[in-house]
């Protein structure tokens, strides 16, 4: 009998045995990257169902709910949320067009990012609806192969940012409108403070009332050259019969301003100066040259209108000195 030899170089079978023993060991491999991948799997889960966010997932194209968290089922408070689709578990989120938003990413497979998203829930403790805003990112899931089988969700309540943001804004504008209030105030005051009043077409006439300060020269100087250059004035009566007194600054202010309306072609008059003013004049040496005085407002007026420029005259012309 002759024996049959493998030819040279030929590989042996392989014993059943050992093909036994390398099923077992990638048997085991797979095993050990099955347990290690419920484990990752496991873990990222927990994560997610305590995250301090709400989160949840939706399967199909009728969006049933096959995961929420704890932070999310806490804005529906006895609300059975799994398993069951959207617009049957959550109503209202059908009626802010959520239904729509998550179809629109169900069906392109684009993810929607949503900043400061208003978003009505029921508030349990207060016993109605309440607004709140979310920074909010919807997703597409896939399967293993790429097909689209359901969306998720992942938001961030900055209800309490925004609220503050918009308190800040509130806060803002009323100040702004108080600041517009005030400076409306100051102009009437300053119009009150400084009124000037036409006596006749080229006449006009400024009743001063309390002390005059830098401040308020400033002012009057300011609405005697408007006042003039918009009527065309040819006579101003500065009375003076309210302010009890005068300083350095306040007389030479009222000579700046007799000086600037005569460039201008108007003539000063100042009335109501009292005993105690014409003394703190004399005394400080303040050069009213030029400025035409008068006891009172009325003697004032007639040597005013007794002055006047006639029609066709002049500026400064008859009475002018």
């Amino acid at each position: 009998m002759i024996e049959e030899t493998a030819p040279a170089g030929a590989s042996t079978p392989e014993s059943a045995e050992q093909r036994i023993e390398a099923l077992e060991k990638a048997l085991a491999k797979a095993q050990a990257e099955l347990a290690d991948m419920r484990s990752t799997y496991q873990s990222l889960h927990d994560m997610l169902m305590h995250a301090r966010t709400p989160i949840c997932m939706w399967r199909g194209d009728d969006f049933v709910f096959t995961l929420v968290n704890e932070n999310y089922c806490a804005f529906f408070p006895g609300r059975q949320l799994l398993g069951k689709p959207l617009g049957e578990a959550l109503p209202e989120a059908v009626e802010q067009g959520f239904l729509g938003l998550l179809g629109e990413v169900y069906r392109t497979g684009k993810p929607f990012i949503g900043n400061e998203l208003p978003v009505k829930v029921l508030n349990a403790e207060k016993g109605g609806e309440e607004q709140r805003w979310f920074n909010a990112v919807y997703a597409p899931v896939r399967d293993g192969t790429g097909a689209i089988i359901g969306v998720c969700h992942y938001g961030v309540d900055i209800t309490e940012q925004v609220q503050a943001r918009q308190a800040a804004e509130a806060k803002a504008d009323e100040l702004r409108q108080s600041a517009e209030l005030i400076a409306a105030q100051q102009e009437t005051i300053r119009a009150l403070g400084t009124p000037l009043l036409p006596l006749a077409n080229d006449v006009l006439a400024m009743p001063l009332i309390g002390p005059i300060d830098s401040r308020r020269s400033e002012q009057i100087l300011e609405g005697l050259l408007q006042g003039v250059a918009k009527v065309g004035a040819s006579m101003v009566i500065l009375d003076v019969t309210g302010v009890e007194t005068i300083d350095t600054q306040a007389a030479n202010a009222l000579a700046r301003a007799a000086q600037a309306l005569r460039l201008l072609g108007a003539r000063v008059l100042v009335t109501g100066i009292q005993p105690p003013m014409a003394q703190v004049l004399v005394e400080l040496g303040v050069d009213l040259g030029g400025i035409a005085t008068y006891s009172t407002l009325q003697s004032g007026i007639s040597a005013a209108m007794s002055g006047r420029r006639l029609p066709g005259s002049p500026r400064g012309g008859a009475g002018a000195r």
